[in-house]
Order: structure tokens, then C-alpha cells, then sequence
């Protein structure tokens, strides 16, 4: 099997985009790079915040969380709906030609989404105030609002006369 296939695997299974794989067979190193990003939960809002459905919470007035190395992840915040961090690796959203750097992520909100590009290790802060207003920066790579379709109908069936 290839480092191809592992690093596909890995990638599927476990959300990372990449492994360390030599081949002391053919003699050599072939290196997938572990880059991902980091994302910082500060909660001051009224109500726990959970992750990964509810495998990991964050206090209320206070709590703070760091995921590392992350990949995709789910947000549920109470009485404003879900947020969604989706893992792009090196897939760039078209339309959007200012975000240069090679990774990437789409956070989506309740009618809202940012688009993320990083080199390196990403670093994503997320802040929700007491009222749950959420607030996304970075200290690296670009970040930028945008805005996609949520869903999109194809009409059909339509009498024409």
C-alpha cells in the first residue's frame, strides 16, 4: 500500500489531513505534513456550549477551551443554533481570490460564514459574549466574512400552460 493510501485513511478516519510515512524498503522519507489549525473557545454567554456532540463542554460566564490540531467540528450553542468548523485542507472556495495561503476552513453559522486560509499552524479565536453574539479573528493567515447559498432548489414539475 502507498503513503497516498495511508494518508487517505488517516484523513478519513481520524479528520487530519496528513502523516509522517517512510518507506525504509525504497529508502526513503516521504512526509505528509500535520498542519492543522488551533481554535480557541472563550464562553461568556449565558448557557454551556457543547462540542462534538456534547463529547466536550464549555463552561458558561467564563469557560475556556482549546481544541489542537484540529479538522471538522460542531458547535452547539443554545438558543442560536449550531456552528460548523469544516476542514477544507488545500480546496479553495471559488470566488474568493484574496485568500492565498494554502489551508483552509469554512466556518458556517446561523446566516452567516467566514473563510479561513493559513500557512503553518492556523490559530482561530472564537468568543461568545453574554447576549451570544460570536466573535471569529485569528493572529495568523486571512480571514474574511462571505456569504453561500444555504440550500439551493432546482424547480421541477412545473406545468408550463
Amino acid at each position: 500500500m502507498t503513503a497516498a493510501f495511508f494518508c487517505t485513511l488517516f484523513t478519513y478516519l481520524y479528520g487530519y489531513r496528513g502523516i509522517l510515512y517512510t518507506n525504509t524498503l525504497a529508502s526513503q522519507t516521504i512526509q505528509y505534513n500535520l498542519i492543522m489549525y488551533a481554535l480557541t473557545i472563550t464562553n461568556n454567554y449565558v448557557w454551556q456550549i457543547s462540542a462534538d456532540n456534547g463529547s466536550v463542554r464549555i463552561d458558561e460566564r467564563g469557560g475556556t477551551h482549546t481544541f489542537e490540531k484540529l479538522g471538522n467540528l460542531s458547535l452547539d450553542i443554545p438558543g442560536m443554533g449550531q456552528m460548523a468548523f469544516i476542514d477544507l485542507g488545500d480546496k479553495k472556495i471559488p470566488g474568493y481570490p484574496i485568500a492565498k495561503e494554502t489551508w483552509g476552513v469554512l466556518v458556517r453559522g446561523a446566516n452567516v460564514e467566514a473563510y479561513y486560509r493559513y500557512e503553518g499552524g492556523g490559530a482561530l479565536n472564537l468568543t461568545i459574549d453574554a447576549y451570544g453574539t460570536a466573535t471569529l479573528t485569528t493572529s495568523n493567515g486571512t480571514l474574511i466574512s462571505i456569504s453561500l447559498e444555504e440550500l439551493i432548489v432546482v424547480d421541477s414539475g412545473i406545468p408550463t400552460n
